[in-house]
């Protein structure tokens, strides 16, 4: 899952990839077009209806916390 979210923002990404324990914000600099980057690639990759679920991935802090709502389903 880490992969998809790196292959989403690349260049964000690009200093040592993505971990779990990552701030989306803080330690990746997600803003809001590169979470809507990350929640179609999941969509994509995964088959899960992630724009259902927008309000979540807002509300997400953590790569652990986009992880969370993926397995979710």
């Amino acid at each position: 899952m880490c992969r998809i979210i790196a292959g989403a923002i690349p260049k964000k990404a690009a200093k040592g990839g993505v971990r779990p324990d990552m701030s989306l914000r803080g330690d990746l600099g997600v803003d809001s077009l590169a979470l809507m980057s990350i929640v179609f690639v999941l969509e994509e990759k995964t088959g899960i209806d992630a724009f259902g679920r927008v309000d979540a991935f807002v509300a997400a802090e953590s790569v652990a916390d986009v992880i969370d709502i993926v397995r979710r389903g």
